[in-house]
């Protein structure tokens, strides 16, 4: 979390391959293989276990599969390994969707290959028969393993920062630790990478000091190629950061004034986006996201309100502020933290922090949301980010991990940076180094040792 004064007082390869497109760019139509045959579900059935088979092409249901985000789907159901085997010979069938390695697929050099068992889908017995069962098997070079993929919708949309899928598994094994780059900072925040500038923008906090006890922050830039940080905003009162879609400005959380603000990347000035809600200020906004649109979406607890007054009747809220105008998206979760989008911009995440759980909100197409429904359960939850393929990363701060979740909410893993683990964001030149902030509070008297964390993973990241 984004402490509050007392606890300030007392943490499988990208694969741009072959006509399989992102989560943000699914293509759907015929995978066509051996004898001109499509991939074909079983009697169109779509019950969990029916087996997938070739047949000749008459453009049905069960021969319509959509492509994306590491998986292959149809009937509503993905294709999958029976019993997440690894052997020679497993059945493919369609089961329900769980974002487990059974059912992520790579395309490499027209073949699709099971990201959980290094195998391939496999035309039984080299047949092109109407009927011929799908199984996985060590992969080759016969006709039988070559598939040809839908077309449609292969190209991100322009200026994505993601490449075409599909993705495999996200990272190189279940439970990681990153490295430490540099630490001897008060209290780092809210990560976000300047592709423009190739470097990374982070905030580091001091402890409250003035009349009401206000915590004051700066922006700092690490540059990698250099390894070398520098102050690039003096006293810029921010905690999250975000990258607004141009790549002019960073969008920040500015706790110092209650408002949501945007600086200028070439000239550092200081625009404000929200000052209030309906004429009341702010509690503290936390942390940040930006949809396609502009629509800049934030959290706002009452971490760094300090010593002044209150004036949302004890609400803790998310909001969202689009064309100048504030919305109330959620008065109801007791501390919201962090806040993401899924790279397709129609998911929104937040975490609870003091609920146990993080949540998810359908966006609609003009940047306002559905009904909020439970995505996982997680305490103490702080920043987060996403990858290219919609997985989400969500920091618990007491741990000093990030917990890695699909977008099914399945738990993929964890990553370590000592305790008190405050956010997380990509970066780097191809997306694929996942920066952590992390470290000793301070006692008093900006004694805090926070450090910046990196570790390099298997999928790209989402900067929103």
């Amino acid at each position: 979390m984004k402490i509050r004064r007392l606890l300030a007082v007392a943490a499988a390869t990208t694969a741009a391959a072959l006509g399989v497109p992102a989560a943000h760019a699914a293509a759907t139509g015929a995978i066509t293989g051996i004898g001109g045959k499509c991939l074909d579900v079983t009697g169109g059935a779509s019950a969990n276990g029916t087996r997938v088979q070739l047949w000749s092409c008459n453009a049905g249901a069960a021969q319509q599969w959509t492509v994306g985000d590491g998986s292959i789907r149809a009937l509503g159901k993905c294709l999958d390994v029976a019993g997440a085997s690894v052997q020679n010979g497993a059945k493919a069938q369609i089961y329900d969707c769980n974002g487990t390695a059974a059912q992520q697929w790579t395309a490499s050099a027209g073949r699709l290959v099971n990201t959980g068992s290094g195998k391939c889908l496999d035309a039984t017995g080299v047949s092109s028969a109407d009927g011929t069962p799908m199984q996985i098997w060590s992969c080759g070079t016969g006709a039988n393993q070559q598939w040809t993929l839908p077309t449609g919708g292969t190209t991100p949309p322009p200026g994505s920062p993601c490449p075409a899928g599909p993705f495999g598994n996200p990272l190189p094994a279940q439970n990681l630790t990153a490295t430490k780059i540099k630490d001897g900072y008060n209290f780092l925040e809210g990560p976000v990478w300047d592709a423009g500038s190739q470097t990374l923008l982070l905030t580091d906090m001091h402890d409250g000091s003035g009349p009401q006890n206000v915590q004051a922050s700066d922006i700092l830039r690490f540059t990698p190629s250099t390894n070398t940080f520098a102050t690039f905003v003096t006293d810029s009162g921010s905690n999250g950061l975000a990258l607004s879609r141009d790549g002019k400005s960073i969008i920040a959380a500015t706790h110092d004034q209650r408002s949501v603000s945007a600086y200028d990347l070439a000239t550092k000035q200081r625009n404000t986006l929200a000052a209030n809600y309906q004429g009341r200020l702010f509690n503290s906004p936390n942390d940040v996201t930006v949809g396609a649109d502009g629509t800049v979406y934030f959290t706002d607890p009452d971490f760094q309100r300090a010593d002044r007054p209150d004036q949302m009747s004890g609400h803790t809220d998310v909001f969202r502020v689009k064309d100048g105008v504030v919305s109330l998206i959620d008065d109801s979760i007791r501390e919201p933290n962090g806040i993401e989008l899924s790279p397709d911009g129609r998911t929104l995440y937040v975490g609870g922090n003091a609920t146990g759980k993080v949540y998810k909100y359908p966006v609609n197409a003009d940047g306002s949301t559905g009904p909020r429904s439970d995505f996982v359960s997680l305490g103490g939850t702080d920043g987060g980010t996403v990858d290219c393929a919609g997985n989400v990363y969500q920091v618990t701060f007491g741990d000093g991990k990030v917990h890695v979740f699909s977008p099914s909410g399945q738990a993929l893993g964890t990553i370590s940076a000592g305790q008190n683990m405050t956010n997380a964001a990509f970066g780097g030149p191809d997306g694929r180094t996942l920066y952590l902030t992390s470290g000793s509070p301070s006692s008093g008297g900006d004694t805090g040792n926070y450090g910046l964390y990196g570790i390099r993973l298997n999928v790209p990241g989402w900067p929103y």
